[in-house]
């Protein structure tokens, strides 16, 4: 709803995002609810449907990656143009949305790998 710069800015970070959480969205966090039934005790049957989704996952990271990248290059500039404005509801949105791709490179793509990996070594077929 911002104009100018800074409707600008989100703009360009809007289209960095949505093509990107809709990936992570259909192969990336669906994995992550088996979490706490794994936890518990042994993967089932049922549980291997994640599989074509944790594969995708695991071939699919590099571009990922480079969509993070992507990411981190919209959310530096609209970072500072909400900065220059005097946006800081902006800029604490920006340093939270850095935090989270972080977040999620270094935890949540690879426990949805692991996850996987798990399920496809201990679940009957």
């Amino acid at each position: 709803a911002e104009g100018g710069d800074m409707g600008a800015a989100a703009g360009a970070l809007e289209r960095a995002l949505a093509p990107h959480f809709e990936r992570e969205e259909a192969i990336a966090t669906p994995p992550l609810g088996l979490l706490p039934a794994l936890a518990k005790g042994d993967a089932t049957e049922e549980m291997r449907s994640v599989l074509p989704m944790t594969q995708a996952l695991e071939q699919e990271l590099p571009r990922m990656l480079q969509e993070h990248e992507a990411i981190r290059n919209a959310l530096a500039q609209f970072r500072a143009v909400a900065e220059r404005n005097g946006q800081q509801d902006y800029v604490r949105f920006a340093d939270h949305l850095a935090a989270h791709a972080r977040q999620e490179e270094e935890l949540l793509y690879p426990a949805a790998i692991l996850v996987g990996r798990y399920v496809a070594k201990t679940a009957p077929q």
